[in-house]
């Protein structure tokens, strides 16, 4: 098509000469002429596909058809019957057939014979024109200029020029606002808008991969159905007029994907699910799992979800999405509880023979209620699953000493769903003995009997105690003989049976007997205090009931070897006398006696007061009792004594010739009138004041910071305490005797404090201060403005911190000064075209402290 065959060539030489041979006989028969300018072509009928970039004519002609143009020019006579297929960039000839379909087309313009019979359809980005005519063939010739197309019989005459051409009218495509107003899994249903002529009517034509389809309807609307679920599908709607088509109008839309079948959650714990499903009839591209306000994506049929909260009920809602990304299919869900979490702190308390108290902590995350049951160790259920709300329950009504396994569930709120069940032994405990009797008493053994108590026991605890002395053993029996007993001493005898574990207990049941005493010998007083004496013997020989304690007009009794005697007055002499009694309660042994002195009483309110950097007053208040005189001494930090014991017999004394910020222990002691028996000794330390710091001086001021020197004081301290005040206080500490301050605020005035402190970190000396200004902050910006011959301008930007003024100084050969409390500021009297240096410095409220001074130098004007 696109290049002239060698046969092609001969053919349009020998049609020439035809021509020319011929003359003008063309025109006495009937004849169809058509002169295109510029270039031209005459196109007898034949089958033709020719597109075009500027114009075409096609005209089909019986029996005969001529054609001529300017410049370039070509005449076809008529050939029956032949097919030509022609395309020139300048000029084609051919000779026309009859009956054919002509389609001719050329880089330029193109007129065509007509044809009879034709139907011609023509369609162009320019201008068409189109003829109809009868025969059973048809001509398209689509064009990016213009087309025309003119049938006509027996002849027609056309001469378009180069750019436009006129065509016959044809049916244009009006088909409007085609849209899917309707989605499902099998069936769309598309609109449009577009108003039949008559006899016509709307095919519909669909394809999706390797499916296609096609309805025709009268009406702007058609529902396709029996699509296939999740497939992109192009819908295509051409009108259609008699045998002719215009051309389509195409939308294209995804069905809907199908709802997943058989959705299952498997594998429920307290924080995950795994949902499975099986695929959907028809296509899909993934699937999206909505739950909560969250939605993952799958590209399988199962997914497990985590990250969930215990016992909450959760829906899930899973939709198969086609693979735009965007159309998907209806839900299909499932609604489920997440099991609660597993019960922890599990415990059993307050333990009785027949109850125990259960309580355990919140799980974490929601539960509905808790199931509780218990078995004994047979696993005989013993109550139905008790339900509560609380996190403790209270069983009762259980058996003494049997083993219980108590289980615990949380349950979710589906009363179904469980979480794991926690469980905890535990035995109740055995029943106390009853009717305990103790027969068969000797100096040194008794025998023991006792009822089985009611309900489970293992074995029997049995246990014995003095004052100096206790036994245990076991028996599985219900007496038991205690042999190696001490004389005349009250024996507890205990008994207690135990459960299977060896250690869960019942109740005790007890009882208490003397063996029989003996005459006491070594009697002796131990652990004096000021209202106390513990009296020590040596137990008889023989047998004793019990001993009698004879003091001034008081008497006391006592089964043990020692008695602890109370309620004497601190600092008395006391003289004690101990009897052994026999069993009949009467006959009593020979006397032992010892004589004491109480201790006096411990002194109170013991105080140190005036403390000084070398002394302090003591006081004290006097003791509840007897006393002869109060013993003092005190001693330094390294326990050196510095006096020798004083004694007074005031309840005063004012301690001189002590070192400054040194640790004293002060102790005190009241004595008897025997000289030796000492009450307790009551000991105070205290630190006395460290010595005031000396020469204390501020260095090295800055506009944020001071370094603060000072000398040591006389004595001992630990550290020393700083303080420093503007508006607020602040606080250090230093072992130095200096100390750098930063971080202050510019042209501020701050007191600076030192004080020593002693080791205890709170008995402080004499505190010295000092008061200082920071230096005020640089100015900054200093500009000479307004320069006149005698004046200039002087202005600058506010420095930080404070300031009271600035000091302003300007020199030529002499220096002139001045102030102001503005940031500017206007020097008049000035020498024409002399250089001065301006200088600038910000001053404190105490009109010393100045921060860094800033200069300028200028000219005066001329």
């Amino acid at each position: 098509m696109g290049r002239l065959s060698i046969k092609t060539v001969c053919k349009g030489t020998a049609l020439l000469i035809f021509v020319i041979l011929q003359g003008l006989n063309a025109e006495t028969a009937t004849t169809s002429t058509s002169t295109l300018s510029t270039e031209s072509q005459t196109t007898a009928p034949a089958t033709t596909s020719s597109p075009s970039t500027e114009s075409q004519t096609s005209a089909p002609s019986t029996p005969a058809t001529t054609s001529s143009s300017s410049t370039e020019s070509q005449t076809s006579a008529p050939t029956t019957p032949a097919t030509i297929s022609s395309l020139s960039t300048e000029s084609q000839t051919s000779a026309p057939s009859t009956p054919a379909t002509t389609s001719s087309s050329s880089t330029e313009s193109q007129t065509s014979a007509p044809t009879t019979p034709a139907t011609i359809s023509s369609l162009s980005t320019e201008s068409q024109t189109s003829a109809p005519s009868t025969a059973p063939a048809t001509t398209s010739s689509p064009s990016t200029k213009s087309e025309t197309s003119a049938p006509s019989t027996p002849a027609t005459t056309s001469s378009p020029s180069t750019k436009s051409e006129t065509s016959a009218p044809s049916t244009t495509n009006a088909i409007e606002n085609l849209t899917v107003t309707e989605i499902s899994t099998s069936f769309v249903l598309l609109k449009w808008d577009k108003q039949l002529e008559m006899g016509s009517s709307f095919k519909v034509n669909w394809t999706a991969d390797e499916t296609h389809g096609n309805v025709t309807v009268t009406v702007p609307n058609v529902t396709v159905t029996g699509l296939i679920a999740g497939v992109n599908y192009t819908f295509c709607i051409t009108v259609v007029v008699a045998d002719t088509s215009t051309e389509p109008v195409c939308i294209s839309a995804w069905t809907k994907p199908d709802v997943i079948m058989n959705l299952t959650a498997d594998d429920i714990t307290t924080s995950s699910v795994l949902l499975n499903w099986i695929k959907p009839n028809g296509q899909s591209s993934h699937y999206r799992v909505e739950y909560e306000d969250k939605n993952v994506i799958a590209e399988n049929t199962s997914i497990k979800i985590n990250d969930l909260i215990p016992g909450a009920q959760y829906t899930f809602r899973v939709f198969a999405v086609a693979a735009d990304n965007e159309t998907k299919g209806r839900a299909n869900q499932i609604s489920l509880y997440t099991k609660p979490d597993v019960i922890k702190n599990f415990t059993v308390s307050k333990i009785t023979t027949s109850s125990v108290f259960l309580t355990w902590a919140e799980p974490f995350g929601n539960r509905s209620f808790f199931k509780l049951n218990w078995t004994d160790e047979n696993l005989d259920l013993n109550r139905k699953a008790v339900e509560t709300n609380n996190t403790s329950y209270h069983i009762t009504g259980l058996n003494a000493g049997v083993n219980y396994t108590f289980c615990i569930t949380a349950a979710a709120a589906d009363q179904s769903t469980e979480g794991e069940t926690l469980c905890i032994s535990n035995y109740t405990r055995p029943n106390v003995a009853s009717n305990l009797t103790v027969s068969e008493i000797t100096p040194s053994s008794v025998f023991l009997t006792w009822e089985e108590p009611l309900g489970n026991r293992s074995f029997f605890k049995i246990q014995w105690t003095s004052d100096k002395t206790n036994g245990s053993s076991t028996t599985n029996n219900t007496s038991y003989n205690i042999t190696g007993l001490t004389a005349g001493v009250n024996y507890t005898f205990i008994i207690t049976a135990v459960a299977a574990d060896r250690s869960t207990e019942g109740g005790s049941v007890v009882t208490s007997k003397y063996t029989k005493p003996d005459v006491i010998m070594n009697l002796t007083a131990d652990d004096i205090t000021t209202s106390s004496v513990l009296l020590n013997w040596i137990k008889p020989n023989g047998q004793s009931s019990h001993y009698r304690v004879e003091y001034e007009d008081t008497i006391v009794i006592t089964e043990k070897t020692s008695i602890k005697i109370n309620d004497l007055i601190p600092g008395a002499q006391y003289t004690f006398r101990v009897f052994a009694v026999a069993a009949d309660n009467e006959t009593k042994g020979r006397a032992n006696q010892i004589s004491l002195y109480t201790k006096p009483d411990v002194i109170m309110n013991f105080t140190v007061s005036t403390i000084t950097t070398s002394s302090v007053f003591l006081t004290w208040a006097e003791p509840f009792g007897n006393r002869s005189f109060f013993k003092l001494n005190w001693t330094d930090e390294n326990l050196d004594l510095n006096r020798k014991a004083v004694e007074t017999n005031n309840t005063s004394y004012h301690i001189t010739g002590l070192n400054a910020g040194v640790n004293y222990t002060f102790c005190i002691t009241a004595v008897a009138a025997d000289q030796s028996t000492e009450g307790e000794t009551l000991c105070i330390s205290n630190y006395t004041k460290p010595g005031v710091i000396r020469n204390l001086t501020v260095n090295n001021i800055t506009t944020s910071s001071v370094f603060l020197t000072w000398n040591e004081p006389g004595g001992n301290r630990d550290f020393f305490k700083i303080q420093w005040t503007d508006e607020k206080t602040n606080r250090n500490s230093t072992t130095n005797t200096s100390y750098h301050i930063t971080g202050l605020n510019a042209g501020v005035n701050y007191t600076f404090c030192i004080t020593a402190v002693a080791a205890d970190q709170a008995t402080e000396g004499e505190t010295v201060c000092i008061s200082n200004y920071t230096k005020p902050d640089v100015i900054r910006n200093l500009s000479v403005n307004n320069i006149t011959t005698s004046s200039v301008f002087l202005t600058w930007n506010e420095p930080g911190g404070n300031r009271d003024f600035f000091k302003i100084q300007w020199t030529d050969e002499k220096t002139n000064r001045n102030s102001t409390t503005n940031t500017s500021y206007h020097i008049t009297g000035l020498n024409a075209g002399v250089n001065y240096t301006f200088c600038i410095t910000a001053v404190a409220a105490d009109q010393a402290t100045e921060g860094e001074t800033v200069c300028i130098s200028n000219y005066t004007s001329m």
